[in-house]
């Protein structure tokens, strides 16, 4: 009789549409778990605590003294005072010259004339007087005919603008010219004596809005740099740690957009004069740690899945490859024992760090040194994130570890359009490099084109002989720049050279932007390296932007970039037209 096996099978049934009791993953006895911890030794490790706090301590000192422009080595001076949370650094380094005349001789700064006189008469209604002196002041400083002269040398936008304004327009110009020298304006009229305060009251609130409308350079001493088309300025302080000492940063080449750290390198060939008494103070910070996350690192949390946009196993790095090598073994092996700390610093201050203490989930607490601290007793000759301290001889020195100045700069100030550009070039044909004025700013303070094409040459008649020419002079507004040699040195710089007439004599184009100086007599001499191969544009412009405090800064900036290129010059000698 045959015989029949069976057996019974449990099996669970996984298609329960409620996963909350798998994803919590729960622990009906922590003891065991705590006693498989215990018998594998995991309590005896000394790296098992993960941070959990952290106490930084710094010190942080406001730079106090300014200089604009370049200091030479072994410079002891006495630079005067600033205050570094006035103003944006940029506005402070970047301000160039803005037409402010207190002479109509010329059309120079007519609408800015014209605007600031209408900003007098309403500065002038608001004040309590018997009478309207409006008009009186419109008779009295009104912007004066232009004279043919003037209109010869005038675009046709500004000479219009000069017409129409001329008589019945304040000039503002005038009424500088006026409240210089004395207290209340001469109207030509009879001034009530209960008036002549009110008067007085508005020349001054009118003169101090006029004064403080753009962030002004110094004439004498401004950080641009008219033959390199850069700035230079130099910011200094003392640290609490070396009281005795002087911190000196200075921007030697600046010509971007935004003035950072990294601009700004340790100078120790010179002092400024800072004094004791502008000494820093400490700082200290409590924070949490939080620990380091990027793409590829291992998940932290239990159900967590990890970054499907980072292969690691897909890498496969090269024998000699190693910083590939280098980046896969750090995250995949180390990329979860890093933690950071976010540390709140104060804006415009030079910052170091004196020592972070760091407290774990057992309470444990670690000194932790900054990096090229003395008592380490281990060299910084190499570092990332830290300023340069180049020698005088311009070689890179050692750089200064554990500094950081955290600059005022702007996020995105509004910048007006080009009201000048000027293009230097190589021109290898004829060798030798151009300077083109492109655009220049016009007494409406906008940007009036040039007109630098060269004139069709006529149409050729067959039956004329040809005519010969000495030379092609090139087109309007296009500077030749001739190769010289800087008298006491073997130095190449380019300078301004003449250009050869129809007549075989020689005349200097003038140049008439401010980038350049304006007129014929204007120093230019740039230094050979300064005119790359492809080219340099250079540009002014006008900007704002709003500070920390409310206050608005309005300053003229240069700027440069690097050119596309220019069209052939067409410069050419001993050849014949048709």
């Amino acid at each position: 009789m045959a015989s029949v096996t069976t057996f019974s099978r449990l099996e669970p049934d996984p298609l329960r549409p409620d996963v909350t009791d798998g994803a919590t993953a729960p622990v009906h006895d922590p003891l065991w778990l705590l006693a498989r911890q215990w018998q594998v030794g995991e309590f005896a490790g000394h790296d098992g605590g993960t941070p959990v706090l952290a106490r930084w301590r710094g010190e942080a000192a406001r730079p106090t003294r300014f200089v604009a422009g370049p200091v030479p080595p072994g410079t002891r001076t006495q630079a005067p005072r600033f205050d570094a949370m006035a103003a944006p650094l940029e506005t402070l380094v970047e301000r160039a010259g803005t037409p402010l005349p207190e002479t109509t001789e010329s059309a120079e700064g007519l609408r800015l004339a014209v605007d600031t006189g209408r900003l007098f008469l309403r500065v002038l209604a608001q004040q309590t007087t018997s009478r309207d002196y409006g008009p009186d002041v419109v008779r009295a400083f009104a912007v004066p005919e232009p004279t043919p002269d003037v209109l010869a040398g005038l675009d046709p936008a500004t000479a219009a603008y000069a017409r129409l304004h001329a008589g019945r327009s304040v000039d503002g110009r005038r009424l500088r010219g006026e409240l210089r020298g004395r207290d209340l304006l001469r109207l030509g009229v009879e001034v009530a004596q209960a008036d002549r305060a009110e008067l007085r009251a508005a020349g001054a609130d009118w003169l101090r809005l006029v004064t403080a409308l753009f962030a002004d350079a110094d004439p004498v001493a401004t950080s641009w740099q008219p033959t390199r088309f850069e700035h230079t300025a130099s910011i200094s302080t003392r640290r609490p740690a070396e009281p005795g000492s002087e911190l000196t940063l200075t921007a030697h080449r600046y010509d971007s957009d935004t003035l950072d750290w990294y601009e700004l390198d340790a100078n120790g060939d010179v002092n400024l004069g800072t004094t004791a008494t502008e000494v820093g103070r400490p700082v200290t910070r409590t924070v949490m740690p939080a620990p380091v996350t990027a793409p590829g690192l291992p998940a932290r949390r239990f159900w967590e899945l990890e970054d499907g946009r980072l292969n690691l196993a897909a890498l496969q790095p090269a024998e000699t490859d190693l910083g590939q090598v280098l980046l896969i073994e750090t995250l995949s092996g180390y990329g979860n024992d890093w933690f950071v700390i976010g540390v709140e610093l104060p804006v415009g201050h030079v910052v170091s760090s004196t020592s972070l203490v760091v407290t774990d989930t057992f309470g444990t607490r670690t000194l932790l040194r900054p990096h090229g601290d003395h008592r380490l007793n281990t060299p910084s000759r190499w570092g990332l994130f830290q300023h340069s301290s180049p020698s005088s001889d311009g070689s890179e020195g050692v750089g200064l570890t554990n500094l950081l100045y955290l600059a005022p700069r702007l996020a995105q100030p509004v910048v007006g359009p080009v009201v000048e550009q000027v293009v230097l070039a190589r021109d290898e044909q004829a060798n030798l490099g151009w300077a083109v004025e492109q655009s220049r700013e016009s007494p409406l303070q906008v940007g009036v084109e040039l007109s630098s094409a060269r004139p069709p040459d006529p149409p050729g008649d067959p039956d004329v002989a040809p005519d010969y020419h000495l030379a092609q002079a090139p087109p309007p507004h296009w500077i030749p720049l001739l190769p010289v040699r800087v008298e006491g040195t073997e130095q190449v710089a380019l300078a301004r050279g003449s250009v050869l007439d129809v007549s075989g004599g020689r005349h200097v184009v003038s140049s008439v932007t401010r980038l350049l100086g304006g007129g014929p007599d204007g120093a230019l001499l740039i230094p050979e390296e300064e005119v790359p191969s492809g080219g340099l544009v250079v540009q002014r412009t006008y900007q704002s932007a709003r500070w920390v405090d409310g206050s608005l800064h309005v300053w003229a900036a240069h700027r440069t970039r690097v050119s596309t290129g220019l069209p052939p010059s067409g410069v050419r000698y001993d050849y014949l037209v048709d």
